[in-house]
C-alpha cells in the first residue's frame, strides 16, 4: 500500500510518527515545497531534514490567485508514484477544488482521497455565527473573524469543505471534535478516522527513564511551568497575571517560562511590574531534550495559557497535572476536567489563578492527576496507538 501525503513541511514530531506508519507496513511519499512554505507551517515551527524510512518528494510552489499555496508539481508526482491513497490537508485541498486537472487524475487513477484536519477553527456547516463565540485571532492576538471579507471567505470556504469532503473517501482528523463538525458537511461517521496527535512519545518516555536517575538540576519548588514560544496567542501575559494573585500564599513557588519570542521583553516588564522578580523565572529557549525534561520532572504542574497542542502531550509524559483553556482542539481528548488537570475560562485570569491554586493546595491530588496524565499517554495516546490509527484509517479506506 502507497499513501502520498502533502504538508508545507516535516515538522519534528511528524518525521518519527511517519517512520512508525512504514514500520507497520505502508509505503510512505512526503510530497513537501522545495522551500519552506510560510502559509503552512507556523513561524517558530522546527523543521527537520534527516534520514528516514519515509520517501520525500519536493515540489514547486506558487500562490494561488486565491491567495492560498499550490504544490506546482503535484499532479506529476502522483503519475509517477501511481499511490493507492492521497493525503490532502489545508491549503492543499483547495487546490483539488480548483483544479479540475487533479480531481481528474485521482478519480481516472482510482487514487483513495482522504482529507486531513484537527479540523480547528473550523465551524458546522452553514453557521458563521460559530465565530461570534469562537473568535479567530492571529499570533499577535488581532482579530480576524471580523469584517464582510472576513465572512465571505469563510462562507465560500464552507461550500468549498463540502464539495471537497463529498468527494473524499474519508478524512483523518486529529481530534473527537471532528465528530460533531464533519458530519454537517455531508461525511458518514464511518468514514471520520480520528487518529489523534503525538509527539515521540517513545523517545520522551525513554528520555523520561534517565532524567529521573539523574541528580536534580533545580532547587526543590511548588514549579509551575510553561513552554512554548513567547507570542501574544500563547498568553503567558495572562499567566503572570494569575500567578501574581496567588504567589504570596505560596512563598515556595515558582512560574518558569521556557522560551523565546518577540514578547520576552514585554513579559519581563509586566512581570517585575507586578512585583514578582525572582518568582517569575524566564529561562530562554531550550534545545536540549534531556535539560527540558529536567525542567518537566521538577515541574509540579503544566500551564498553556493560551494557544498550543503538543506541548500537552509532552508535560503529560512527565506524570504533570495540565491547566489549558481552549487551544486547539487536541486538548479535549487529553485532558479530563478534575481528573489529570482543569479548564479554565478563556481569557480570564481569575479563572486560572483558581485553578493553580486549588492544585498547589492540594499535592496529592496533584499527583494523582499526573499519574492519570502519564496512563492516558503510555494506553491511549502515543506513537504506537496513533501510527496504528493511520494504518487502520488507510487498510479502512482501501478495502473498504
Amino acid at each position: 500500500m502507497k499513501v502520498v501525503f502533502t504538508m508545507g513541511g516535516i515538522t519534528h514530531y511528524l518525521s518519527p510518527l511517519l517512520d512508525n506508519v512504514v514500520r507497520k507496513g505502508v509505503d510512505v511519499v512526503m510530497v513537501i515545497p522545495s522551500v519552506k512554505d510560510n502559509q503552512t507551517i507556523g513561524k517558530g515551527v522546527k523543521l527537520v531534514n534527516n534520514e528516514a524510512l519515509y520517501q520525500v518528494r519536493y515540489s514547486e510552489i506558487k500562490q494561488g490567485w486565491y491567495g492560498k499555496t499550490i504544490l506546482t508539481d503535484l499532479k506529476t508526482i502522483l503519475n509517477e508514484e501511481k499511490p493507492d491513497i492521497v493525503v490532502l490537508g489545508w491549503p492543499y485541498f483547495l487546490q483539488y477544488f480548483f483544479d479540475r486537472q487533479l480531481r481528474l487524475l485521482i478519480k481516472e487513477n482510482n487514487i483513495k482521497l482522504i482529507i486531513r484536519e484537527i479540523p480547528f477553527q473550523v465551524p458546522p456547516f452553514g453557521q458563521l455565527s460559530y465565530f461570534k463565540e469562537n473568535p479567530v485571532y492571529d499570533e499577535n492576538m488581532i482579530l480576524q473573524s471580523r469584517g464582510m471579507s472576513f465572512f465571505i471567505r469563510a462562507l465560500c470556504t464552507m461550500y468549498i469543505r463540502k464539495f471537497v469532503y463529498k468527494h473524499a473517501d474519508a478524512t483523518i482528523n486529529y481530534a473527537s471534535c471532528a465528530y460533531d463538525i464533519l458530519p454537517s458537511y455531508g461525511v458518514n461517521k464511518d468514514k471520520i478516522f480520528v487518529t489523534y496527535n503525538t509527539p515521540n512519545t517513545e523517545s520522551l518516555i525513554r528520555l523520561r527513564e534517565k532524567v529521573l536517575s539523574a541528580p536534580p538540576l533545580l532547587e526543590k519548588k511548588q514549579r509551575i511551568l510553561h513552554i512554548g514560544r513567547l507570542v501574544k496567542w500563547k498568553r503567558v501575559d495572562l499567566l503572570i497575571d494569575a500567578y501574581a494573585k496567588i504567589c504570596p500564599n505560596y512563598p515556595d513557588s515558582e512560574l518558569t517560562i521556557i522560551g523565546n519570542g518577540p514578547e520576552m521583553e514585554n513579559l519581563q516588564y509586566r512581570a517585575e511590574n507586578l512585583g514578582l522578580t525572582g518568582r517569575v523565572v524566564f529561562v530562554g529557549a531550550i534545545y536540549d531534550p534531556f535539560t527540558l525534561g529536567q525542567y518537566m520532572h521538577e515541574s509540579s504542574i503544566y500551564v498553556l495559557a493560551g494557544m498550543g497542542g503538543l506541548s500537552i502531550n509532552e508535560a503529560m509524559c512527565y506524570s504533570l497535572p495540565v491547566i489549558c483553556s481552549v487551544c486547539d482542539g487536541t486538548e479535549k481528548d487529553l485532558i479530563q476536567d478534575g481528573v489529570n488537570g482543569y479548564y479554565f475560562e478563556s481569557g480570564n485570569a481569575d479563572s486560572l489563578a483558581k485553578s493553580i491554586e486549588h492544585l498547589l493546595r492540594n499535592p496529592q491530588m496533584m499527583k494523582a492527576f499526573g499519574d492519570v496524565s502519564l496512563k492516558k499517554i503510555q494506553e491511549e495516546i502515543n506513537l504506537d496507538t496513533v501510527s496504528s490509527r493511520f494504518v487502520e484509517a488507510f487498510k479502512k479506506t482501501l478495502f473498504s
